[in-house]
């Protein structure tokens, strides 16, 4: 569970942030670069004018959108924040662990095959090599990118993520945001990230801003609010658990039927 951020941190995601993204990664691109091949560095040269250009021609599209720290944080409570599109979306997050914070989840899903680039910024750089960020197939659970420098052939190609140049396959994906091993054991910091995806250039900019544990939302994220149709659904299911605990032990015939039957009703 993170401690909100009401706002978006200053700096870190404003048109001044998208060129720090940028600027970020063509550093580490002309640090990889070696001998005459500049063309990584031409690309997104390009890419950047390209993109200016759509910015100045008034086409790029800016959402907003709030989401809920969780008190469990796993795959079934990450928080959604969008959809990547080659050359039309990009995704923002803005987030916090803080004390006694010791994971943040979101999924989001690619619909393109296509380089991806992911950008990283602390608020206090103090603490800028102490946020770990994992990437994990969705469908098969298996580690995909990882920036602790321990990881292999994750923290590859997390390496090459950071770059732009890590083609990642049209699916559902889980982010993990954690601390490093080893770094702030106690949890003490209050670290405070955004996190940046993109593929190409964009006309859609999708903004999540993550706030505090909501006491009006369950351990799921769901509202206490959720519609008739949902409230009785989940009404029918506690009555049905309430009716099924107070059954004689398991073990009669007519318990087993029971159960069963309760079973195939909901699956």
């Amino acid at each position: 569970m993170s401690t909100a951020i009401t706002a978006a941190p200053t700096g870190l995601l404003t048109s001044d942030t998208s060129s720090l993204f940028n600027t970020t990664s063509g550093a580490n691109n002309a640090a990889t670069t070696s001998g005459p091949d500049l063309s990584g560095i031409t690309d997104e040269i390009t890419e950047i004018i390209d993109q200016i250009k759509l910015s100045q021609s008034g086409q790029v599209q800016e959402f907003e959108k709030t989401s809920y720290d969780v008190r469990i944080d796993n795959n079934m409570t990450a928080r959604d924040i969008g959809v990547l599109r080659k050359n039309n979306s990009r995704l923002n997050l803005f987030s916090a662990l803080s004390q006694s914070d010791a994971v943040d989840v979101f999924k989001f899903r690619i619909n393109t095959t296509a380089a991806t680039k992911l950008g990283t910024l602390i608020a206090d750089p103090t603490y800028k090599d102490q946020l770990r960020v994992q990437v994990f197939s969705k469908s098969s659970g298996q580690l995909l990118v990882d920036s602790d420098p321990k990881a292999g052939d994750a923290y590859a190609r997390y390496t090459v993520l950071r770059e732009g140049r890590l083609e990642m396959k049209q699916g559902d994906y889980i982010m993990r945001l954690s601390r490093m091993p080893g770094a702030d054991p106690n949890m003490k910091n209050n670290i405070q990230y955004a996190v940046q995806l993109t593929q190409g250039t964009y006309v859609n900019d999708y903004d999540t801003i993550e706030q505090g544990y909501n006491p009006n939302q369950d351990q799921f994220g769901f509202s206490t609010s959720l519609g008739a149709g949902t409230d009785a659904l989940i009404s029918s299911l506690s009555s049905s658990y309430s009716f099924i605990a107070n059954l004689p032990a398991i073990g009669t015939s007519a318990t087993s039927k029971l159960n069963g039957a309760l079973y195939d009703a909901l699956f």
